[in-house]
């Protein structure tokens, strides 16, 4: 079989193609043999085929319901757009097998917006829209509409309007932490949950914003994160462990934890720990002088589930 020469020749999306080539592609690397091709253009066609499927509701998984009104989408496109839905959507969480799961904190109108941006990559942000879209983006992890609305913002902003914005931002930080909290706290298996420093960990283990089911679950985190790096975190469970409202917990159910703990050392400080918060609790004098030295610690949190608490004895 003869072979096929061919000669030199600018290759498509170089500095000699010429009106007639294709459009949007280009060569991320090139040899005289050959050249790896990369085209925008089919990134666009597909995200818009994805769309157009979803308008059409054909193999759309899973049904989210904001107020009155319900969304068909796929789950595998939006767990690849955000963190908050591949959370949702995993093994973890009870929401993963629905097939209608509520969508709550975010306008309908609002999601819609974000839901168009998924499929399509393009927004429209306007001075009304703007703070909606940018606190049920935050709550949604869509980095990218965040990054938009804050470059929206920053055009808009004058000495009129300048303190207005900082308690805009102030509240949106707050959220962060809310959400990223509920995600830790309810799954609590991600490098970047195990990658925060002590101070960071025990700052955020203080907040009232806690979406949690009961204190236990701060207290499992806190010793999570301690028992990734026993050797070395060890020595930090006491301050660690401060944010725990340990009046709001069963000392059985905490005692039977740490007999499950095989580090001997550490084993015996939580024991030692436990037992000074248990000896408050049996005395009604020293309980009385600890809820007023720490009123904090007698209440659960603003965001908590609620139950009714029965504290000491």
């Amino acid at each position: 079989m003869s072979s096929v020469t061919f000669p030199p020749r600018s290759p498509p999306g170089s500095s000699g193609c010429g009106s007639g080539d294709i459009p949007a592609t280009s060569v991320t690397t090139q040899s005289a043999e050959q050249a790896l091709f990369a085209s925008d253009r089919y990134a666009r066609l597909i995200l818009a085929q994805m769309n157009k499927m979803r308008l059409r509701t054909d193999f759309c998984d899973v049904r989210l319901r904001l107020g009155g009104r319900v969304f068909s989408v796929h789950k595998l496109v939006l767990a690849a757009s955000s963190p908050y839905f591949s959370a949702l959507f995993s093994g973890g969480m009870s929401e993963a097998d629905k097939e209608e799961v509520q969508i709550l904190g975010v306008e309908a109108p609002v999601f819609e917006v974000l839901l168009e941006f998924i499929y399509t990559g393009m927004i429209n942000v306007t001075v009304e829209n703007m703070q909606e879209l940018m606190v049920a983006a935050d709550m949604l992890q869509l980095s990218e509409v965040v990054s938009i609305c804050g470059e929206f913002l920053k055009g808009h902003m004058d000495p009129s309007n300048c303190v207005g914005v900082y308690q805009f931002l102030e509240q949106i930080v707050l959220r962060m932490v809310s959400f990223f909290l509920h995600l830790c706290l309810s799954v609590c298996v991600s490098d970047e949950f195990w990658g925060l420093s002590k101070g960071q960990l025990v700052k955020l283990l203080r907040s009232e914003e806690l979406r949690i089911e009961d204190e236990y679950q701060v207290f499992t985190a806190a010793m999570d994160w301690v028992l990734q790096d026993v050797t070395k975190r060890k020595k930090h469970v006491v301050e660690v462990l401060d944010p725990v409202r340990f009046p709001l917990l069963s000392p059985q159910r905490l005692f039977k934890y740490i007999e499950g703990i095989s580090d001997f050392s550490l084993r015996v400080a939580l024991q030692t720990l436990l037992r000074e918060y248990t000896e408050v609790s049996k005395s009604p004098k020293e309980n009385k002088m600890y809820s007023l030295l720490q009123p904090a610690k007698m209440r659960p949190r603003r965001k908590a589930r609620k139950y009714l608490y029965a504290i000491g004895r």
